[in-house]
């Protein structure tokens, strides 16, 4: 009996640990601002974000959900998230994967945004100018969003 239970206990830590490997890890290639989702000021979103400063600090988790840092007028730095609602897609196991170190969800809630399907070549011929170079975008339309907002640390 014993035998079983240590077999199914590292089955589990397995299983655990493979589900986790699935969620992307965050890279911090963001350059458009939450504009290029959303019709209305982030603080008509979140009002938390009233008053807040854009930081730069941009990035994503994988293909489905971006983030934006702001700092608030007390001078916390937070994330204003959102995440393309699939089926196949659990937003909320993504957003831990914003910060470094522990992610505290301050706000949750959704809203309605643009959403833009971008493919990308690994190589390609750019013209002088381009955004994205090799990269070609399509809006999807108004989609929901998973939308909030968390703190760092």
């Amino acid at each position: 009996m014993r035998k079983w239970l240590a077999i199914a206990a590292a089955l589990g830590a397995v299983l655990g640990t493979a589900a986790q490997e699935k969620i992307p890890a965050r890279q911090m290639n963001v350059r458009q601002g939450p504009e290029t989702v959303f019709d209305r000021p982030p603080a008509e979103i979140l009002p938390a974000l009233e008053g807040a400063a854009a930081t730069g600090e941009n990035g994503r988790v994988g293909p489905e959900l971006v983030f934006w840092g702001y700092e608030q007028r007390d001078g916390r730095r937070v994330f204003f998230f959102a995440c393309a609602q699939q089926p196949e897609l659990d937003c909320t196991a993504r957003v831990p994967a914003i910060c470094l170190t522990t992610t505290t969800v301050l706000a949750a809630t959704e809203a309605s945004g643009s959403a833009v399907r971008r493919s990308c070549r690994t190589y390609s011929v750019t013209a002088p100018g381009d955004l994205r170079p090799g990269c070609d975008d399509r809006l999807d339309g108004s989609a929901s969003l998973a939308v909030g907002l968390v703190s760092c640390g």
